[in-house]
C-alpha cells in the first residue's frame, strides 16, 4: 500500500527475486524458518494447555495467520473483528466481473513470509506481475508534470523514457544511497541469496543510527544530504518511480523509506488475481488439512472460523467490538466485548490476547477506570501508542467494458497507460484480469490512487459531480479523444474508499516521523518485553503498526508469527521454540539508541579537544561553565 519508489532502469538483485525483506533493525529470515518446519506446528504447548482460548483481536492477514498457527498448536483461536467481515486492509469488492482493490493491491516478491502464506492457500498460482509505472507489466507509462505528457515504454527504442527522468533515478539509486554510511548495495548484497550476512546488515543499519538519520525527514534527507537542488526534488516528489508521487512522504522518518528499499519491497510486485481479501478468507474458512498442514489436538475439519464460533455461541464474531482489556491478578485476562447486532455487553476471560488493530485504539482502554491498577503496558509502552502516526489513503476506481487501452493509436503508442500526474488523480491504475483462473475476468481503472494529506483533497467531493466523475474528466484532458466514460461498465461505474473515515480504523497504515525510532522499537520489542514488566506476558502486540514497514503485508506477517512464537514460550512452560524469533533475539534484536557506541571523533576534532584541556584544564566541554 505504501508510496515507494520503483527502480525502473537498474538491473538490481531484488529484480531477480534474490533480496529476502530481512528488516534490518531484526534481520530475522521468518521464511526461512518457516521452509525449516515444513508441515509441523510452529510451537507445541502442554497437555494441560491444549484447547486453550486465545483471543485474537482483528481479522485481518496478521489476527488469520496469528489464528491458524494457534490452531495449529492445538490451542483455540477466538478471532473477533467489529467491521463485520474478515480481511482487515486486505478488501477487495466486486465491481461486476471486477475486483475493487481498496486496500492492499501489490504485494512483492521479497517479502517471502507473505508469499509462504499465498502460496499455502494456492493465491500464488493465479497471480501477475503488477503494472507499477515504468515496469515491463505496465507496457507503456505516462508522466502528467507542469503541464507536460510524457509517454514511454522503455529505456530504449522508439518511446523511450526520458533522459532527466533517467538522470534523477541514477542520481537517487547510484549516488546518493550509495555514500556513507547508506551503503545501499552493501546492504542488499547482504540480504541475498547465497550471501546473507545479518552482522553486517546489523552493522550498517546501526551506523546510520548512530549518524542520526532517524532525527531526518525524507524531505530534509534529499535537502541536507543529497543535496538537490528544488526543482529536483520536486520532479521527484511530484512524479516518484513506479508506486506513485513522492511529496506526500516528505514529512515521513527517512529510514521509513530505506528499510522498504533496503529489502526489495519496492520492486517486483504481485497482483492476486483472486482479490487479496482471499488470503485471510480462506485462512479463516479452510482447515490446515486442506493445504496439507499438521496439527494436533483439533478433529481434521477444524477451522479458525468453527473453533471461534464455538467459542463464542449466540454472537456473529466479526461483529464484536473489543472495548477493554483488564489485567487480572492470576495473569489471564477479563476482556470486555459488545456485540454490535444486539448492543449486548459481556464479558469473557482469557488467558492470552493478540492484539492486531491500530494500537492507538488501545490509549482510550486506559480511561474505562479511573485508575487501572494493573497497566496492560509501560508508561514507555503507552507513550509509543500515543505518538504512532498514521497515514491516509483514498483510491477511486471504476470497472470498464474491456481492456482497451492495450489498442495502438496511428503513432503506435497505447490508447492509455498506468498515468503519473501532478494534478488530482495522482496515480493511476490500469488491471486486467482476463487471464484469472478464478472468477474474476473484468478489467478496471484505479483512477485515483494518492496518500496522506493529499487525500483529503477527495473527501468532499463537488455537490453535482462525484470524485470517480472528476477523476474522468482529467484523464480525457490527459487522454483527449478517447472517450474514456463511454469506455466504463454501467450507468453509476464509480467506488471509492477513504481510509481515513472507515469506522474502526484511524487511516491506512502506520508511517512513523522523525526522531520516532525508539518508539518503534518500543512497539516491535513488546511480544518479547512483555508490558509493565511481565515478560511472560500474554498481552502480545502484532500487526501492521507493530511492523518495521508499515504498508506493506509481510511487516503485519512477520510480526504475527512473533506473537505465535511468544504463545508456544508461554504455554510450554517457558521453553523457547528452536529456531524462532525469540531464540535469535539477543544478537539480532533491534538497538537501543542509548546503547550505540559512540562514533570516532575526526582526527581534527580530537586535536581540538586536546587542546582545550591543555589550554583550559577547568572548563567542562560542552557544559560553557567551569567544572568543579
Amino acid at each position: 500500500m505504501a508510496a515507494t519508489p520503483n527502480r525502473m532502469r537498474r538491473n538490481l538483485l531484488a529484480r531477480a527475486s534474490a533480496v529476502s525483506a530481512l528488516v534490518p533493525d531484526f534481520p530475522f529470515d521468518y521464511a526461512a524458518y518457516l521452509a525449516s518446519k515444513g508441515k509441523s506446528p510452529l510451537g507445541s504447548v502442554t497437555a494441560e494447555h491444549l484447547g486453550q482460548p486465545v483471543l485474537v483481536v482483528g481479522a485481518g492477514v496478521a489476527g488469520l495467520v496469528a489464528g491458524y498457527e494457534c490452531m495449529r498448536m492445538g490451542l483455540r483461536p477466538v478471532v473477533v473483528d467489529a467491521s463485520g467481515r474478515v480481511g482487515g486492509r486486505m478488501f477487495s469488492t466486486a465491481l461486476g466481473n471486477t475486483p475493487f482493490e481498496r486496500g492492499a493491491m501489490r504485494f512483492p516478491v521479497s517479502g517471502r513470509t507473505l508469499m509462504h502464506y499465498f502460496a499455502k492457500v494456492r493465491m500464488r498460482e493465479n497471480s501477475e506481475d503488477f503494472p507499477n509505472p515504468g515496469s515491463v507489466a505496465a507496457v507503456s507509462t505516462v508522466v502528467d508534470y507542469e503541464g507536460v505528457k510524457y509517454y514511454f515504454e522503455g529505456d530504449e527504442g522508439k518511446f523511450a523514457r526520458p533522459e532527466k527522468f533517467k538522470a534523477i533515478e541514477d542520481r537517487f539509486f547510484g549516488e546518493f544511497l550509495e555514500q556513507q554510511p547508506i551503503l545501499f548495495s552493501q546492504m542488499e548484497r547482504a540480504m541475498s541469496d547465497g550471501s546473507v550476512d545479518t552482522g553486517r546488515i546489523k552493522t550498517i543499519w546501526n551506523t546510520i543510527l548512530a549518524h542520526g538519520w532517524d532525527n531526518l525527514s525524507f524531505h530534509a534527507a534529499m535537502v541536507e544530504q543529497a543535496r538537490w537542488p528544488a526543482s529536483d526534488i520536486n520532479l521527484f516528489g511530484q512524479i516518484g518511480f513506479g508506486t506513485g508521487g513522492w511529496n506526500t512522504d516528505f514529512p515521513n522518518s527517512f529510514l521509513e523509506v530505506l528499510r522498504v528499499l533496503y529489502t526489495g519491497l519496492d520492486v517486483s510486485h504481485q497482483l492476486m488475481r483472486d482479490g487479496a481479501e482471499q488470503l485471510p478468507q480462506r485462512l479463516w474458512t479452510q482447515s490446515a488439512a486442506s493445504f496439507g498442514d499438521q496439527q494436533v489436538y483439533w478433529q481434521a475439519e477444524a477451522t479458525v472460523e468453527t473453533l471461534t464460533r464455538d467459542a463464542l455461541p449466540g454472537h456473529d464474531p466479526l461483529r464484536q467490538q473489543v472495548s477493554l482489556v483488564s489485567r487480572l491478578d492470576d495473569g489471564h485476562f477479563e476482556v470486555s466485548l459488545r456485540d454490535l447486532d444486539t448492543q449486548q455487553d459481556y464479558t469473557q476471560r482469557f488467558a492470552a490476547v493478540v492484539y492486531t488493530p491500530h494500537v492507538r485504539l488501545l490509549d482510550k482502554f486506559r480511561y474505562r477506570h479511573a485508575a487501572p491498577e494493573r497497566p496492560l503496558l509501560s508508561q514507555k509502552q503507552w507513550e509509543a501508542v500515543m505518538y504512532t502516526h498514521y497515514m491516509q489513503s483514498t483510491k477511486v476506481f471504476a470497472a470498464t467494458k474491456d481492456a482497451f487501452w492495450k489498442q495502438r493509436d496511428e503513432q503506435g503508442r497505447q490508447l492509455m497507460s498506468i498515468t503519473l500526474s501532478d494534478r488530482l488523480t495522482r496515480g493511476t491504475y490500469l488491471v486486467d484480469y482476463s487471464a484469472s483462473h478464478g472468477p474474476y475476468k473484468g478489467s478496471g481503472l484505479l483512477l485515483s490512487y494518492t496518500w496522506n494529506d493529499d487525500s483529503l483533497k477527495l473527501l468532499a467531493g463537488q455537490p453535482d459531480m462525484s470524485n470517480g466523475a472528476l477523476c474522468t474528466t482529467l484523464l480525457e484532458q490527459i487522454y483527449p479523444g478517447l472517450g474514456l466514460r463511454g469506455r466504463l461498465e454501467g450507468s453509476d461505474p464509480f467506488a471509492q474508499i477513504h481510509w481515513e473515515g472507515e469506522p474502526f480504523y484511524l487511516g491506512a497504515f502506520k508511517m512513523n516521523l522523525p526522531g520516532q525510532y525508539e518508539y518503534q522499537r518500543l512497539l516491535f520489542s513488546q511480544f518479547h518485553d512483555g508490558g509493565n514488566g511481565v515478560v511472560d506476558d500474554g498481552f502480545i502486540l502484532a500487526g501492521d503498526d507493530v511492523s518495521w514497514t508499515g504498508g506493506w503485508a509481510e511487516g503485519a506477517v512477520t510480526t504475527a508469527l512473533n506473537a505465535v512464537d511468544k504463545l508456544a514460550k508461554k504455554f510450554n512452560d517457558g521453553s523457547v521454540v528452536e529456531g524462532g524469533p525469540l531464540s535469535q533475539w539477543q544478537h539480532l534484536k533491534p538497538v537501543a539508541l542509548a546503547d550505540l557506541p559512540p562514533l570516532p571523533q575526526p582526527k581534527w576534532n580530537r586535536f581540538i579537544g586536546w587542546l582545550m584541556n591543555r589550554l583550559c584544564p577547568g572548563l567542562k566541554r560542552g557544559s560553557g561553565r567551569p567544572g568543579h
